[in-house]
């Protein structure tokens, strides 16, 4: 029975659809929100009663969103979004600070960056929930596009479908075994990749580096590919072949490889990411005062 003009969906139910949804699983949605399995059961039913047609299917691999829930799920997403930005508004009145922040980052940003932010921001606003989503290009990318994170750290968002803040520059460097020709240099020119084995980040995790291999006359022979930035340092320190990665990673990280500047320069530009600025919530706001102070302490 759909719902009758006046009456309104219980916010808590679009919240519970979303979560089985990304879970997978009613059971999983109901021990994280805390309902019982007949509970969020009922609450499905009741919310496909309310909107007038059927909403998921169950598969062997558990809940998913049929063909009338994915058209649904960003425009809830961007519900719960305003909900929660109401909520803190109203929290912030009241002079509580509370709400949650969802973080889409680069795998070095979240691991070399974010500590430092959040430790600084929670001994301010100890009751805020963070939720960091580590991924390459693509990923962060879809999250934002599909309202999952408050904010986003990368690289590459001019042009994107939320408003972006360049933070700083970062180096991309070449890497290179020790006792490798060129590890006696001060620098590689980039045609020197050509005659060395390459071993390539994934799909999703190699835009920069495709960037600059495009600048050659022809790509260097790929070795292989990994999907781990750690395990590409440690592949180039057997000596299997030389890689680019960020210096952000490289000065973090301790290895016995070389890591060299490359002439011309390549860099990177490091920003964050809002799906709108005048929109954004009160607390996520705030956080990114920390991460903009967090930064400029850096240079």
């Amino acid at each position: 029975m759909a719902k009758k003009e006046g009456e309104h969906v219980n916010i808590r139910k679009y919240e519970a659809f979303v979560r089985a949804v990304e879970l997978g699983s009613l059971s999983k949605a109901a021990e994280e929100l805390g309902y019982t399995q007949s509970g969020i059961s009922h609450m499905m039913q009741s919310l496909e009663e309310e909107v007038g047609f059927p909403l998921m299917v169950r598969t062997s691999s558990g809940i998913q969103a049929n063909s009338e829930g994915e058209m649904l799920l960003p425009v809830i997403r961007q519900l719960l979004n305003t909900n929660e930005s109401l909520e803190q508004y109203i929290a912030k009145i009241k002079g509580a600070d509370t709400g949650r922040i969802r973080i889409a980052a680069y795998p070095s940003v979240a691991t070399y960056w974010l500590p430092g932010i959040i430790r600084d921001f929670q001994k301010d606003y100890p009751h805020v929930e963070i939720q960091i989503f580590e991924g390459g290009s693509d990923t962060i990318e879809e999250i934002m596009d599909n309202r999952q994170a408050e904010l986003c750290l990368y690289a590459g968002g001019e042009g994107k479908s939320f408003e972006w803040l360049p933070l700083c520059r970062d180096r991309l460097l070449v890497l290179v075994p020790p006792g490798h020709p060129l590890s006696r240099e001060k620098s590689v020119p980039l045609e020197a990749l050509l005659d060395e084995e390459f071993i390539m980040p994934m799909p999703g995790y190699d835009g920069e580096v495709r960037f600059i291999l495009d600048k050659l006359p022809h790509w260097p022979h790929i070795l292989f590919s990994a999907c781990s930035d750690y395990a590409i340092i440690n592949i180039v320190t057997e000596g299997l072949g030389v890689s680019i990665l960020p210096e952000l990673l490289l000065k973090n990280y301790s290895h016995k490889a070389v890591a060299l500047p490359m002439e011309p320069l390549q860099e990177r530009m490091l920003g964050l990411g809002v799906p709108q600025m005048k929109t954004a919530s009160p607390v996520t706001l705030t956080f990114i005062q920390y991460v903009k102070r967090y930064v400029e302490g850096m240079k």
